[in-house]
């Protein structure tokens, strides 16, 4: 055999055992099938034109390092910062515009699916072809829920590695948070304020009692819903702690201005002014719940000692 022909038929072979090497490679991208919370289940093989909505959504895909499948959101899904087209509000969901954004999936949550004028929303998407998977609700369920949210997001993705590092990362921010929880437990109240006079005082329910409970306080509210801010309730309940969102903190004009709205300056919390804030956030239960609750848990350690 002469040496071209020898030498030919060696980068053939070559060749033949790059592309067998290559094959598991190329059909590693499996298919993935995930049973939403409503039951329905939606077969994925890597997704690349993602619409997702609610911020926390927005967040976990970050998290998980697929934040460029990402073509379309609500308004709520500004962090990361990021420049990813929106939708509109989180509670009028536009069927017509998440079609327009021709996605090959659309992952929510059910607390927002059923939210405003949101109902019907999936059915109509899933009419048009498109398919949803909807996550368990943002609004319930604690960390624990954040914890299923990801895992659903990681079989979509195929990145089950890349879920159970971030769950790992939880359990390693809560160890801080119990050694940094205040030696008295404080008696807290959740005030949600758009300004000195539209303020409301949530119950037990939803993301800042979870908030209040990791970082080592007691939710105060005798009430599990929402309800407008009074002088007479708010003395009555007597807390020794009132958070704020950063937002609304900001609207009533700071601690000075917390100490105006009715009943607070008669408060164990007016008195000592023992006002906090916290990320606009907290009403979704997110995956930075755990850092939140580190923060107020320090703050707390040093204000409430005995």
């Amino acid at each position: 055999m002469n040496a071209p022909i020898r030498t030919a038929r060696l980068r053939t072979a070559a060749a033949t055992l790059l592309l067998l090497s290559a094959a598991p490679a190329l059909s590693s991208a499996s298919a993935a099938t995930v049973r939403g919370v409503d039951g329905v289940s939606v077969t994925v093989t890597a997704p690349k034109r993602v619409v997702a909505l609610n911020a926390t959504t927005v967040e976990l895909i970050y998290r998980l390092g697929k934040q460029g499948t990402i073509v379309g959101t609500d308004v709520t899904g500004t962090y990361p910062p990021n420049k990813i087209p929106s939708v509109g509000h989180w509670a009028q969901l536009p069927a017509e515009g998440i079609i327009a954004l021709k996605p090959d999936l659309v992952i929510g949550t059910a607390d927002n699916f059923a939210t405003g004028t949101n109902p019907g929303v999936v059915a109509k998407l899933r009419g048009a072809g498109v398919k949803v998977l909807v996550l368990p609700a943002t609004d319930t369920g604690g960390l624990n829920g954040v914890r299923t949210r990801l895992d659903l997001l990681g079989q979509v993705y195929g990145v089950p590695g890349a879920a159970a590092a971030l769950n790992r990362s939880f359990d390693t921010t809560l160890a801080a948070v119990k050694a940094n929880q205040p030696a008295r437990p404080p008696r807290v109240i959740f005030l949600y304020a758009h300004g000195p006079n539209d303020a409301s005082i949530y119950g037990t329910s939803g993301g800042a009692n979870d908030l209040i409970e990791l970082a080592g306080g007691v939710n105060a509210a005798p009430f599990a819903d929402t309800r407008t801010l009074t002088a007479e309730a708010l003395v009555t309940i007597n807390p020794d702690a009132i958070i704020l969102l950063d937002r609304g903190l900001e609207a009533v004009g700071g601690v000075d201005g917390t100490l105006k709205l009715p009943g607070v300056a008669q408060t164990n919390a007016g008195r000592n002014r023992r006002i906090y804030s916290v990320d606009n956030s907290i009403r979704w239960i997110g995956p930075r719940l755990p850092e939140f609750a580190l923060k107020l848990a320090r703050q707390w350690k040093a204000d409430f000692k005995k």
